[in-house]
């Protein structure tokens, strides 16, 4: 009986491997190509076996990369006779990507580790380590790029799915009109101590989208015990189509 496959023009290749991994799924992952079959071996999660014709271990996975095609099928259950390997995903796929050509990052802003538990298993020099600290810190990739072996380190967390965008978070919060400032907007001081861990600065500026879908750029200041309020002068409030009581998105621009 002929065994169904899919193509992997519908799919990454990367996130199916770890689909199956994180799963704890064991079996032989086999992609068929023209250049021969590739076959990846998982036990429980972890990995096994690699092949692709005659190439073994990691260079298969490297070579599969480089050229992503095929029609692939999951053969659960079954065992490799002679398995060569026995690492987690993280470890072999690091090492494949260590060999592929670096790209441009996604993006230059401050970014989170969506894994602290998957990065503290792996092995780290010492560079490494600092360069996981001023992510923590939020310091900007954009700063950290201008090496190229941490470029490299940061492309690598990012292609499996470790590195992604640090998003500023949106507040929905009430138009209340005060006469305390003039020319600036107030913000409860719990929420703009978050815009400023998200974009890493004392956010000058604040997008606020109404009801009506329109957005406005204004300047804003902190404010005390604010909660879900946006306090907004009267001279501010008359150059928008916001209005007291009004209920809107808001965040740092």
């Amino acid at each position: 009986m002929t065994k169904s496959t899919a193509s992997l023009e519908t799919f990454d290749f990367l996130e199916l491997l770890y689909l199956l991994s994180e799963q704890g799924r064991s079996g032989a992952l086999y992609v068929f190509r023209p250049d021969g079959r590739f076959e990846a071996w998982l036990e429980g999660g972890r990995v096994r076996h690699l092949q692709l014709a005659e190439d073994v271990g990691v260079a298969a996975l490297v070579r599969l990369m480089r050229d992503p095609i095929g029609r692939f099928h999951f053969d659960e259950g079954v065992t490799h006779p002679d398995p060569r390997l026995n690492a987690s995903l993280d470890e072999v796929t690091l090492e494949a990507l260590e060999a592929l050509p670096v790209q441009d990052l996604p993006f230059d802003g401050p970014a989170r580790i969506t894994s602290p538990d998957r990065v503290q298993r792996m092995r780290w020099s010492m560079k490494e380590l600092d360069v996981l600290k001023m992510i923590d810190a939020q310091k900007p990739v954009k700063d950290l790029v201008g090496d190229p072996d941490v470029k490299r380190m940061l492309l690598k967390l990012v292609r499996i799915g470790l590195l992604v965008p640090r998003r500023s978070r949106t507040a929905r919060l009430v138009v209340t009109v005060t006469r305390q400032v003039r020319d600036v907007v107030l913000v409860d001081d719990l929420i703009f101590k978050r815009w400023k861990e998200d974009i890493v600065r004392h956010p000058q500026f604040v997008a606020v989208r109404g009801e009506s879908g329109k957005v406005f750029s204004l300047p804003v200041r902190v404010g005390s015990n604010l909660t879900t309020q946006l306090m907004i002068p009267p001279e501010l409030l008359m150059r928008t189509s916001l209005r007291a009581g009004e209920s809107v998105l808001v965040k740092p621009v």
